[in-house]
């Protein structure tokens, strides 16, 4: 493994009102700075009483948010939109980086089984509920809403655009160049 080796990274997904850490949009990274990123809270779990709820690594938003987002490793690039985030896209990332030699098998161990984690919970919004049921010792049974958050927003949009070009709006896409 080198720790020094400094890679191309970027690691986004749009949650809530872009609250997602912009600390490695688009710049060089050592694995262990991606590593500690990865783990690393997100902090966007309180309880009833106002109180941060410690656990949601930013590795669970990129696998199970409901807008869109990106993963870039040196010119490896995966990419998502409404309703398609997946924690395979995820670990497909975190894979290519441990192939290169930047996570010690212990790290991307540790990696793969939050991922594997994040595929029980499987919806942004049910971290909170994941996290207070584990806190508290008690098993937790992934949501009705988990199997169903990427298809009902993929049906927002498809409705949202319906109407806009019923209106008479075109609607442009971004391209890539």
């Amino acid at each position: 493994m080198n720790n020094d080796r400094k890679v191309f990274v970027e690691i986004y997904c749009k949650i809530y009102s872009d609250t997602f850490s912009n600390k490695m949009n688009n710049r060089m990274a050592t694995g262990d700075e991606i590593y500690e990123f990865l783990m690393s809270d997100a902090k966007h779990c309180f309880d009833d009483n106002g109180q941060l709820i410690p656990g949601d690594c930013n590795l669970w938003y990129l696998g199970c948010n409901e807008k869109f987002g990106s993963l870039r490793f040196e010119n490896k690039e995966w990419r998502w939109s409404f309703g398609e985030s997946s924690f395979d896209r995820v670990e497909e990332f975190v894979t290519a980086i441990y192939d290169e030699g930047l996570f010690t098998e212990q790290q991307y161990k540790t990696l793969t089984d939050k991922i594997y984690e994040g595929h029980l919970i499987d919806n942004m919004y049910d971290i909170k509920d994941y996290l207070i049921s584990k806190h508290e010792g008690r098993s937790w049974i992934k949501t009705r809403k988990a199997s169903e958050f990427r298809d009902d927003m993929k049906q927002f949009i498809a409705d949202t655009e319906k109407a806009l070009t019923e209106k008479g709006y075109q609607i442009v896409t971004a391209c890539k160049i």
